[in-house]
C-alpha cells in the first residue's frame, strides 16, 4: 500500500529499494554528472541511519498523506518493536527494526524529504538508500551545499551526520557504492577492490577438503 502511493513520487535521482532501479544507474547518473562539468562531489554519510530514523518526525508525515488510523497504528506499533539490551526485551525509541520488508520503504519516505530539499535548491545529487553525493562545479560551491544539507538533515530530519567520513571531494578520491571515478569513467575504490581480495583468500581457505562445486557457489554469492 505504502509503496503504491509513495513511489511515484520519489525522486527520479533515488535509486535505493526501488524496483526497476538499480547502484548501476545511480552509478550512470553520477558519471554523467561528472561529463557534463562537475568537478567535485560532496559525500554525505549518515550515521546509522536505520537505527537514528526519528519515529515522530516519519509518522508526521504519514498523518499528512494518509487516512488509515488502523493502518497508522499498526506501523507505529511496528517501530516500537522490541530490542534486547542486557538480557531484556525494551521498546525502541528511534530507528526501524532492519530485516523487514517496511524498512526499506518507510526509510525511502524519511530521505525523500532530503530529496527534495535538494532539487528545491537546485543540486546535482544521486541517493541510494542512505548514500548520498551531491555534484558540484567547485570546491566553495561544495562547501556550502555540504553545510546546507548537514543543517537539513540534523535540525529538520533529526538525523546525525558523520563529519569525519562527509566532506568535498574530487571525483578520482569520492567514493560511491563502491566506486571512485578517473577520467570521468567509474573504477572500483581501492577499498573495495581489497574488501573483494579479503572475502576470496577467506572462500579459498575455506575450500580445503571443500568440492570444487561447493567453492565455485561460495564465488558466485560474492562476484
Amino acid at each position: 500500500i505504502l509503496t503504491a502511493h509513495y513511489d511515484p513520487t520519489f525522486s527520479e535521482y533515488s535509486y535505493g529499494f526501488r524496483t526497476g532501479r538499480s547502484a548501476h544507474d545511480a552509478i550512470k547518473q553520477s558519471t554523467a554528472y561528472i561529463e557534463g562539468g562537475c568537478r567535485f562531489i560532496v559525500e554525505m554519510d549518515l550515521a546509522k541511519f536505520f537505527d537514528t530514523v526519528n519515529h515522530d518526525r516519519l509518522m508526521s508525515r504519514l498523518e499528512k498523506d494518509c487516512a488509515d488510523k488502523p493502518l497508522l497504528k499498526l506501523i507505529r506499533r511496528y517501530l516500537r518493536t522490541g530490542i534486547m539490551s542486557d538480557g531484556l526485551v525494551e521498546a525502541r525509541e528511534e530507528g526501524t527494526p532492519q530485516g523487514s520488508p517496511l524498512s526499506p520503504i518507510l526509510s525511502l519516505i524519511v530521505l525523500d524529504e532530503l530529496d527534495k530539499f535538494l532539487e528545491k535548491r537546485g543540486l546535482r545529487f544521486c541517493r541510494y538508500a542512505d548514500d548520498c553525493n551531491i555534484y558540484v562545479q567547485s570546491r566553495l560551491a561544495g562547501e556550502r551545499a555540504l553545510a546546507t544539507a548537514t543543517k537539513f538533515i540534523e535540525e529538520t530530519l533529526k538525523l546525525r551526520v558523520n563529519r569525519d567520513k562527509s566532506g568535498v571531494f574530487r571525483p578520482g578520491r569520492a567514493k560511491f557504492l563502491g566506486y571512485t571515478f578517473w577520467r570521468r569513467k567509474p573504477v572500483a575504490h581501492p577499498k573495495s577492490i581489497d574488501r573483494l581480495k579479503q572475502k576470496l583468500k577467506a572462500v579459498f581457505f575455506r575450500a580445503r577438503g571443500s568440492s570444487l562445486l561447493a567453492t565455485i557457489k561460495r564465488l558466485n554469492m560474492i562476484l
